[in-house]
């Protein structure tokens, strides 16, 4: 069962105690899992004109933060909604989408994902089903080659990635508009360690698609 702690205008790291060991692996299958969600300050001077609401939902284990968490954003000017998902170390992407499904009936009583317009995911190099599958097809379709921003879109719309997220949209009756990675580049396997250190590298592809992060833009 899933519960839910609700708080007002604290960061994840202080809701909780947590210990100085290694981030604990999600548990996809934790039958005690808290959802501890917090009331995200909106600037009265600024972002009151652009949001009606905004929440975190982060995910914990006994005393542990899980490395995972959520933020949604309701917008005024027509009631949308944003969720962008925040890790530091590498997950598989089926397995935090599963965390965010199983976490829906917390989540739907604060927004109507219905509305949901966006979705915002970590760079590639911190899933690795994703950037296994990705970069796989990739380089079977351009090499190692920078494409423009719209093939980018175009083949991303074609990809394991689109199988993934078709699936997590179908029962909000939504689909994806078009894709894009902001600042896109390749990230040579020489410096994934950058990104993901202390990380057995030996069944990562020799490249990865990066940048800052992968938008979703939902019809």
């Amino acid at each position: 069962m899933t519960f839910l702690i609700s708080l007002t205008l604290l960061s994840c790291h202080n809701s909780t105690k947590t210990s100085n060991k290694r981030t604990p692996e999600i548990d996809k299958n934790a039958i005690d899992t808290v959802i501890i969600k917090i009331e995200n300050e909106i600037d009265e001077s600024h972002e009151v004109q652009f949001f009606i609401q905004s929440f975190t939902y982060c995910w914990v284990v006994g005393n542990d933060t899980l490395d995972f968490k959520i933020r949604l954003s309701e917008y005024a000017r027509d009631s949308s909604v944003q969720l962008r998902i925040f890790h530091n170390t590498p997950i598989l992407l089926s397995d935090g989408l599963g965390i965010i499904n199983r976490g829906l009936p917390t989540i739907e009583q604060d927004f109507n994902l219905a509305n949901l317009s966006s979705l915002y995911l970590e760079p590639p190099i911190l899933y690795k089903d994703l950037t296994v599958n990705l970069s796989k097809s990739y380089a079977g379709h351009f090499g190692d080659n920078i494409i423009k921003y719209h093939e980018l879109s175009e083949f991303l719309m074609n990809s394991w990635l689109e199988n993934k997220i078709s699936v997590f949209l179908s029962p909000f009756n939504k689909n994806t508009r078009r894709y894009s990675i902001e600042k896109f580049h390749i990230l040579n396997k020489e410096d994934y360690n950058e990104y993901i250190p202390n990380t057995d590298l030996s069944d990562y592809p020799p490249f990865s698609i990066h940048g800052m992060g992968i938008s979703v833009i939902i019809n």
